[in-house]
This record gives C-alpha cells, sequence and structure tokens, in this order.
C-alpha cells in the first residue's frame, strides 16, 4: 500500500533542508529509518570489511572536498532521521557495496528510461522507478529551493531520508534528468550517481552544460543518466570509475535499461545482458521500436501509455510477485516536459494509478513550507 502523496517543499540551505524532510513527514520517519537500517544489513559482511571501509572514508572526504552541498544535505538527513553521517552514506553507497564481492546481480529488473526531443518544443523525459517495495511508503516529490543563495529550483522524486534527485529531477532552467542502476565491477573514488544528478540540477542549465560537468570529473561508476532540456538536445552517458563516461548525443532521441551499451563498459558488468532473452535488452529494444514509430508524433499521453505497457518476462510496467514487500516493482512513473517545466506523476504502477501533474512555474510562486526549521 502506497502513502498518499504529498508535495514536499525544502526550502532554505542544504543542511536545513535535509533536515526539513523528517520535519515534514515525521509520520515516516520509524519507516525511514527501518529502509536505511534494512538495507545495510543486507550489505553487512562487506560494509565491515577493511577495504569497504576505507573506500567509504575516501568517498566521504571526497564528498566534502568536490561537493560540499551533497555533504551538508547528507548531514542534515542524518540528524533528521537520528542516523549517524557515516549510516547514510553507506546506505546511498549500498549497491557499490553490493557489487564489489559478487559475480551476480541479487535484482535482475530495474528501471527504464528516454527521452524524445519535440524539437523547439523541448523534450520529454521519462522513466518507470522500478527499485527496491519497501520505498514505495517513502516516494515523494520534492520541490528544493534556496533563495538566499539565488540558487535554481528543483523538482525532485525521491525517497525520504535520500538526498536531492534520488531518482529524477527537473530544475527551473527545463533541464531534467533520469537513472538506471547498471552494476558493475569499475568503481572507484569520485561523484557518486545520486549526488552527481543533483550537482548537475544545481548547477547545469542544459544538457551541454551538463556533459561538460560529467566529462571534467572523476565518478564512482555504475549506472546511466538519460537527460534532456528545454532547447530540444538529449543525451545518454554510462558511468563507470577506470572507464571514462561513454556520452551519446542526441536532437532526436535516447533510451536506457540497465545494462551497459559500450562494449568497454559492458566488459565490467556484474550481469551480462547478452541476448533478447534478458529483460533489459528487451525492454530497450520495446522503447527504441517505440520511439522509433512515433519519432513524428511523440507526446505525453503516448509516452505514458508506452509506461503502462506490459509483456512477459520484460515488462516496462514492473508488479511486485504476490506477497513480496522488498523485490524490486515500479514505485512510480515520471514524464518530464522541458519546454513547460511540468512533471506527470504516476505514483504506483502507471497501468492502474491516478497521474497527477505539477508545474514548476506555478509552485516555485507559492511560499509556504512544509516544515521549515
Amino acid at each position: 500500500m502506497l502513502e498518499p502523496l504529498t508535495l514536499i517543499r525544502l526550502v532554505g540551505p542544504a543542511l536545513a533542508r535535509g533536515q526539513q524532510q523528517a520535519l515534514a513527514r515525521p509520520d515516516l520517519v520509524p519507516r525511514v529509518r527501518a529502509a536505511i537500517l534494512g538495507r545495510l544489513a543486507s550489505v553487512q559482511a562487506t560494509l565491515h570489511s577493511p577495504r569497504m571501509a576505507i573506500y567509504l572514508k575516501e568517498q566521504k572526504e571526497f564528498l566534502a572536498a568536490e561537493d560540499r552541498l551533497g555533504f551538508e544535505e547528507s548531514l542534515g538527513l542524518a540528524t533528521g532521521f537520528n542516523l549517524t553521517h557515516d549510516e547514510v552514506l553507506a546506505y546511498l553507497h549500498a549497491n557499490i557495496l553490493q557489487d564489489l564481492p559478487t559475480s551476480t546481480a541479487v535484482e535482475g529488473d530495474g528501471c527504464t528510461s528516454w527521452a524524445h526531443s519535440l524539437g523547439a518544443q523541448g523534450c520529454l523525459v521519462v522513466k518507470n522507478r522500478d527499485y527496491r517495495g519497501e520505498h514505495g511508503v517513502l516516494q515523494q516529490v520534492f520541490l528544493h529551493s534556496d533563495p538566499a543563495a539565488g540558487a535554481r529550483t528543483l523538482l525532485c522524486v525521491g525517497s525520504l531520508g535520500s538526498p536531492g534527485a534520488f531518482s529524477s529531477g527537473m530544475n527551473s532552467a527545463g533541464l531534467a534528468l533520469v537513472d538506471t542502476q547498471i552494476g558493475t565491477r569499475d568503481h572507484g573514488v569520485g561523484w557518486l550517481r545520486y549526488f552527481l544528478m543533483t550537482a548537475l540540477l544545481r548547477e547545469c542549465a542544459n544538457v551541454e552544460d551538463a556533459l561538460a560537468f560529467i566529462a571534467a570529473v572523476p565518478h564512482a561508476g555504475g549506472g546511466s543518466l538519460v537527460m534532456g532540456d528545454a532547447g530540444g538536445a538529449s543525451a545518454c552517458v554510462e558511468l563507470g570509475h577506470a572507464v571514462p563516461p561513454v556520452i551519446v548525443r542526441s536532437m532526436a532521441a535516447v533510451a536506457h535499461t540497465n545494462h551497459y551499451l559500450d562494449a568497454q563498459m559492458a566488459t565490467q558488468m556484474i550481469l551480462p545482458c547478452n541476448d533478447l532473452d534478458d529483460s533489459s535488452p528487451r525492454r530497450l529494444l520495446q522503447v527504441q521500436n517505440f520511439l522509433a514509430q512515433h519519432s513524428s508524433n511523440m507526446d505525453v499521453p503516448k509516452a505514458k501509455g508506452l509506461m503502462a505497457s506490459h509483456q512477459a518476462g520484460a515488462s516496462i510496467c514492473l508488479h511486485a510477485e504476490v506477497g513480496s514487500q522488498t523485490l524490486s516493482r515500479t514505485l512510480s512513473s515520471v514524464v518530464y516536459d522541458t519546454a513547460s517545466q511540468t512533471l506527470h506523476f504516476s505514483s504506483g504502477n502507471p497501468c492502474n494509478s491516478v497521474w497527477i501533474r505539477f508545474s514548476l512555474p506555478e509552485l516555485a510562486t507559492v511560499t509556504d513550507v512544509v516544515g521549515k526549521l
């Protein structure tokens, strides 16, 4: 059962916005703590190994030096939810902790994302968020603003207890981005994807700005980003550590699921996808075929229809197994319209949920604050 959706407004400096999450939904604080501590328990053996302890310490030092705002927001989350900062940071690195000692992925299904250029009408940037079931009750839409700093306003979909654009987001310049998880052995010290996504929305006005940022910094590795802007540009980025980011630009369409398309990146994958019997390449092919079919007449209703579709063994709209409370399922679907700066959001499976519209320009004019310190 999903919690009723509320827009959570977070206003002020990064530390305060982190703390405000717990104040906004005090009823869900125990669920947040349970989700974070439960995730840490799932990687317990790796978490306490000397190698991982050193890695997490290096990542914390990197975050403090290179992304002070991300560091402060995560510190605010820790204090707000009565966790240690190290617990929050280890939780955010849980996919890496899971990747490094294993040769098989725990969960084979995952997110489906794409962007389609509408030319002068901007882009549609789209994602089904397939994630751990316990995050269903934690999922919210967040509006981040820091008026004193003159920062861009960010409209983000994520989980209580997690920073910024933990799943997707769009800024007040019309740049939108979404991600997918890809298990890899190519990890190291650098920008963790969740902090990177928030920084891109904070610092960049368009796709080219974001790609320049990505190309100039080291990465922790893992996953992909799909993005589009108000000018109609789109791009897909595959992230590794030793292997430089692989960037594909397009003024037509890009798409990604849960495997690397670049041959060098693919050699480092935890779970190789070598044939169309696997869910990830089959979902990608469905999206690519759909985008080609609707290259000249794409719109929001068509995007919603694709994300609500089902196919045996490779469903874009993924339903939970009967009785499962933790395995991956589609928690939400997003369609960002970058020209109008509008988010169309489905909380739950898009095939049977009500879509809600959020207009970033309209929201940014409202001054009331939920949970302001």
